[in-house]
């Protein structure tokens, strides 16, 4: 095996033939099957591949499957995709390799794949994207190896599912031996060491069709998802760095902060690495920092939920002591009950609820503080918590960019006591973590958040 698996980021899904077994000729590439990692840099999925091909001396190929039914988003999702695919084509062009960008069909893998002899694909975290990779992958007789690209693999911190962040962040730092660490990962040089299959596919052209297909909601301003791909990204968070770095913490809870940009979007669909992120920060800088603390502890908890909880997107993933308390609580009487459209065209009565619920139709994003406003409302205006819970995922999934995500999943169900503890006891609620307008108020100016949202005449 050439492959570094000390860390264990890679995992061997089926491997038929031993490399050294393998019969090679002229025609035999090695296949990256570019999935949940949409740029070339930092990519350690693309960097084994590349390996690989170098190792048994035959060319490589990278490519993208877009299918409709799995990809099952607004257009909103799709467009920021897609146009970030055509930068990472673009990327692979200048250093002689391009992206083959196919559309999903039943016969397409054994058709693009013929004389492939080893595949190299991304690990997959939500069941969706598992059940849709083995499927893809389940009549191939090939050798199939799998790659994690977190900053560190989930099954390299913890073997099971961590109960909080307190937990896993002792194993994290452990690992890390309590030091940031941060290195250069640039993989262009390999990839002009190693040949490219040529076939003909116009993968830009292809992808501008599909683009062309897709009706935009209206909500959406059309700039934000625009703004896509590898490059994007890394000004996004070069810009972050130099103006909003050193004052993160206040950032993070300050809705205040519209105009800041935020990398979700470009993190949910691989266009930058956590280990890219690390790169451009200085090498003194505390692992306990605030944005450190979100990019890899809480980030990666989710990624650690998802992949050994099953039960990711519904109530019964919350831990027993939440559902304890829910249920003894679901009687209790509500002031308010709204159906999914108040919530989701923002008809509620509570003006700071609803400029929230704008911010994500607006923008495909809630700031952190106030999705918590948001989610914990929704538990209190729906008539029980499996309710809530169907509702909160149903309108983060449709709008936000990053929806369908690990950390949005966690996000919401953390605002029904999941990865945090009991408080005290009262209506509705229970001992989950209770939030009101009065603490929105004493935080920050959430009338000039109010302003700007409300005052966007959507309907």
């Amino acid at each position: 095996m050439i492959f570094d698996q000390n860390f264990k980021r890679l995992e061997v899904i089926k491997e038929s033939v031993k490399l050294e077994e393998l019969n090679i000729n002229n025609k035999s590439f090695v296949g990256y099957w570019m999935s949940s990692n949409q740029r070339v840099n930092y990519n350690y999925s693309l960097n084994e591949s590349l390996k690989l091909a170098k190792k048994l001396k035959v060319k490589h190929k990278i490519f993208f499957i877009y299918d409709v039914k799995h990809y099952n988003s607004l257009p909103r999702h799709k467009n920021f995709m897609l146009n970030g695919l055509k930068e990472v084509n673009n990327q692979l062009n200048s250093l002689g390799h391009q992206l083959y960008f196919y559309t999903y069909s039943e016969s397409l893998m054994k058709s693009i794949l013929k004389n492939c002899i080893s595949l190299v694909v991304d690990l997959t975290y939500t069941n969706r994207a598992k059940k849709y990779q083995k499927n893809v992958l389940k009549n191939l007789n090939l050798n199939i190896y799998s790659v994690d690209n977190l900053y560190l693999p989930v099954k390299r911190v913890s073997e099971k599912q961590e109960y909080s962040a307190a937990t896993l962040r002792k194993k994290y730092y452990k690992e890390l031996d309590n030091k940031l660490h941060i290195h250069k990962f640039e993989i262009s040089s390999l990839l002009k060491e190693v040949n490219s299959l040529k076939i003909e596919n116009c993968c830009t052209d292809l992808i501008n069709k599909e683009i062309n297909f897709l009706k935009i909601d209206k909500f959406i301003d059309k700039k934000i998802i625009n703004i896509s791909g590898p490059l994007s990204a890394e000004k996004v968070i070069e810009n972050f760095i130099d103006l909003n770095f050193n004052n993160y913490e206040e950032i993070s809870s300050n809705p205040e902060y519209i105009e800041s940009s935020t990398i979700s979007r470009f993190l949910h669909y691989g266009q930058i690495a956590p280990t890219q992120i690390i790169s451009k920060l200085n090498k003194n800088i505390s692992i306990e920092h605030p944005f450190l603390e979100q990019l890899l502890i809480r980030r990666e908890l989710a990624y650690n939920f998802t992949f050994y909880n099953d039960n990711y997107n519904n109530y019964r993933s919350l831990p027993n002591w939440a559902l304890d308390t829910l249920d003894r609580h679901l009687k209790d009487k509500r002031e308010y009950i709204y159906e999914l459209s108040d919530f989701e065209f923002a008809k509620t009565h509570d003006k700071y609820w609803n400029a929230a619920q704008i911010q994500l139709l607006t923008t495909g994003y809630i700031h952190g503080y106030m999705r918590m406003y948001w989610g914990k409302k929704i538990l209190e205006w729906t008539p029980g918590y499996k309710d809530g819970i169907e509702i909160a995922l149903y309108l983060n999934n449709k709008y936000q960019l990053d929806g369908r995500n690990p950390n949005s999943y966690v996000g919401i169900l953390w605002c029904f006591g999941l990865h945090d503890r009991a408080w005290r006891e009262r209506s509705i609620y229970g001992k989950i973590r209770y939030m009101n307008d009065n603490g929105l108020r004493r935080k920050f100016d959430i009338e000039r958040y109010v302003n700007f949202f409300n005052q966007r005449d959507l309907f």
